[in-house]
């Protein structure tokens, strides 16, 4: 099973094209949905996920998430509406679900988080040297830390009242910040 095949049949199911079951394997119905997809979109039919591909369906991805994303902002009071989105100004934004735990956070431990890297279109996530699926990319994660009171149990703190919160987190305690992310996980550490 490999799981960028599951996030290709992840986000062509999302957008209505039917790779079959979401297996991680890469059979005939994933490519006929990648076939239908490149030729939907206009790029060269070959049935496989190279740059050009994954790039365009990572915008597609994304556009379909800002548009969700809008109809149901949420309140937050110590947070203004830029801060988790990519910064180039392309709109994409964090999904609401991180937005309300990332001010969850913010009060559980009463200090400012700061967001160190919100949501992110292909050509950010490039040059951020994110991995290709990035949860940066749907706006499904975000990186942030605590000026002036990180260290390894502060870290340790946020990642168990992140999984207590049903979030997952990659701690760095090298560079002093978390990755957190809708998808659970808690088993690596950078």
């Amino acid at each position: 099973m490999d799981d960028y095949i599951k996030w290709i049949q992840e986000s062509l199911t999302a957008l209505g094209y039917e790779p079959g079951p979401v297996d991680g394997i890469n059979g005939v119905l994933t490519e006929t949905a990648v076939k239908k997809f490149q030729t939907d979109s206009h790029l060269a039919v070959d049935g496989m996920v190279g740059d050009c591909t994954h790039d365009v369906l990572s915008a597609a991805l994304n556009s379909t998430l800002v548009q969700v994303v809008e109809r149901s902002p949420i309140a937050l009071k110590n947070f203004t509406t830029d801060e988790f989105k990519c910064y180039c100004g392309c709109g994409l934004d964090v999904c609401e679900t991180l937005k309300g735990f990332a001010q969850n956070l913010r009060d559980y431990f009463g200090w400012p988080l700061f967001i160190s890297s919100g949501a992110r279109c292909p050509p950010v996530n490039r040059a951020e040297g994110g991995v290709p699926d990035s949860c940066h990319l749907t706006g499904e994660a975000f990186d942030g830390y605590f000026p002036g009171h990180m260290n390894e149990s502060v870290m340790q703190h946020m990642a168990d009242f992140a999984v207590g919160q049903g979030i997952g987190v990659i701690r760095y305690p090298n560079q002093l910040f978390c990755h957190f992310q809708v998808y659970p996980r808690n088993s690596i550490t950078y």
